[in-house]
C-alpha cells in the first residue's frame, strides 16, 4: 500500500493532496550524477561536474561554472567532457552516480 492510499482513507484533503504532489515529483525526478575526473594510476581525484539524468537527456555543469552541455545520456555527457576538456594529467574521467555512492558509503 504507498502512501498514497493510506491517506486517501482519511478525510483530510489537504494531507492527500500534499502526499499526491510528493509523489508526482518523485516520479518525474531525474537521477543526480557527478562527472569525477581520476589522475594518474587512482592517485587523485576531483569532481569537475554535476548533472541530471532525465529519461531522454542529461544536463551537465562545471563545478567552475565555465562549462555546460546537454547530451543523450550521463555516459555521453561524460565522454564529451572528457574529449572537450583534455586536462593536463587526468587519465579519465567517471560517471559517478550519486544516489547508489550514498547507498555504498552507508554500507561501509
Amino acid at each position: 500500500m504507498t502512501k498514497l492510499t493510506e491517506v486517501e482513507q482519511t478525510t483530510n484533503v489537504e494531507e492527500v493532496f500534499t502526499v499526491l504532489l510528493h509523489e508526482v515529483a518523485r516520479e518525474g525526478a531525474p537521477r543526480l550524477f557527478a562527472v569525477v575526473e581520476e589522475y594518474g594510476q587512482g592517485e587523485d581525484v576531483r569532481v569537475a561536474g554535476y548533472g541530471l539524468a532525465y529519461d531522454d537527456r542529461a544536463e551537465l555543469n562545471s563545478v567552475a561554472g565555465d562549462f555546460r552541455l546537454s547530451s543523450e545520456s550521463a555516459e555521453s555527457a561524460r565522454t564529451l567532457y572528457e574529449i572537450s576538456q583534455g586536462s593536463a594529467g587526468v587519465r579519465r574521467a567517471h560517471v559517478v552516480w550519486l544516489d547508489e555512492a550514498a547507498t555504498a558509503i552507508r554500507q561501509y
